[in-house]
């Protein structure tokens, strides 16, 4: 029985880019979309984490303002509306749109953070409770922010490798 290897760690790997001068451009391209899909389920995961840490961090606001839970529910448009700016075009990655996975397997020991579970049970959190989920969330996003910048490192080196076959040789 062989043991089963998530996506994301043979991707990781170091030998999953070993040898891309020899792989053919449909190999290439394969190996592209399949970390272009892990990198959406990644970032999909990150933004839950990210929303989850914000809704729970206005949870603590409201409680030490004595607002009701009412007040918390009427803000989450305002707490979930991204208004932080976007990357320049420099530094922004084009990708196909892309959704996640139905079923993504994010089995660090924090995935039950980023389910509803978290949310639906907020209004039982005491203050500790609340703040120790903030700080778990928080390490989740760290660990998930990490394996995206390696994740885009391995798509810069794939888009090098498909981009080096596609230039015209000028020697010829």
């Amino acid at each position: 029985m062989t043991d089963h290897v998530r996506r994301i760690d043979r991707i990781l790997a170091p030998e999953y880019l070993e040898g891309l001068d020899g792989r053919t451009l449909d190999e290439l391209r394969t190996m592209e979309r399949e970390t272009l899909e892990v990198e959406t389920e990644i970032s999909y995961v990150r933004r839950l984490a990210q929303g989850r840490i914000d809704i729970l961090a206005a949870e603590g606001d409201r409680r030490a303002a004595g607002g009701a839970l009412g007040d918390l529910i009427a803000a989450l448009p305002t707490i979930l509306a991204d208004d932080n700016a976007r990357s320049g075009p420099a530094t922004t990655r084009v990708q196909p749109v892309l959704a996640p996975a139905a079923g993504i397997e994010w089995n660090r020991g924090l995935e039950r953070l980023i389910t509803d579970g978290t949310l639906a049970n907020l209004p039982l959190l005491t203050d500790a409770e609340l703040q120790a989920t903030v700080g778990q969330l928080r390490e989740l996003e760290r660990d998930v922010s990490t394996r995206r910048r390696s994740i885009h490192a391995v798509l810069d080196a794939l888009t090098h490798a498909i981009a080096s076959r596609l230039a015209p040789d000028p020697a010829g």
